[in-house]
This record gives C-alpha cells, sequence and structure tokens, in this order.
C-alpha cells in the first residue's frame, strides 16, 4: 500500500513539472518595430539565445535602449533588463501567428509587428 501512494504521489509530481514548463515559441523570433520612416523608432530584437534589445527614441528628452534576458511563459513574453532602475514596456503579449507583439504600460499601448 506505502508503495502504490509513493508511486502515485512521484507521478503527480511528475506530471505537474511538465505541465507548467514553458517552450520557447521559434516563431516569436526576430526583430519587431514600426515602420523605418516612423521616427519613434521603436524596435524589440528577441534572439535565440534568450537575449533581447530594446529601444524606444518616441520621447527625445528620454529615449530608452537597454538589452537583458527574456523568458516566454504562454503568449507572455517577459523582458528582464540589466539595468534594473529603467522603466520600460517589459511584458509583450505574442499574437497566435507570431507576427505581432503588444504590450501595454499604464495609458500608453504598443503594438509592434514583425520586421524582420
Amino acid at each position: 500500500m506505502k508503495a502504490i501512494i509513493k508511486i502515485s504521489i512521484l507521478l503527480f509530481v511528475f506530471t505537474l513539472s511538465v505541465a507548467f514548463t514553458f517552450k520557447t515559441n521559434p516563431s516569436c523570433l526576430g526583430v519587431y518595430g514600426v515602420s523605418k520612416e516612423d521616427p519613434s523608432q521603436i524596435k524589440l530584437t528577441l534572439k535565440e539565445d534568450n537575449t533581447f534589445t530594446y529601444q524606444d527614441f518616441s520621447y527625445s528628452n528620454n529615449k530608452i535602449q537597454t538589452s537583458g534576458t527574456w523568458v516566454q511563459k504562454g503568449n507572455k513574453i517577459i523582458l528582464k533588463s540589466s539595468e534594473s532602475k529603467l522603466k520600460f514596456h517589459h511584458v509583450w503579449t505574442l499574437s497566435a501567428n507570431g507576427k505581432q507583439v503588444k504590450s501595454r504600460k499604464g495609458l500608453c499601448y504598443y503594438s509592434l509587428c514583425k520586421v524582420e
């Protein structure tokens, strides 16, 4: 009886550990941005080694340029910058086909399309 309980618990723990692991969607890799003619120059680059670069020059007084690592959890992409004090759009929602990412920070909404 004890062996059956132990096996059941191990099977349950294994099932939970596998159920909540997220794998990187290869369609999310690439460069997202606005058109090249747009002066805001907002660009997000997701690389295969789980690093990113992000730039947002929409406010000339407060230009943002950072890099760091990213993780994917479901359809969310979470950016972790190496500069901890920097405030920027760090949570992005990936569209179903991987061609677009969206983010919201306060009342500011961004929608970037894959450009490369």
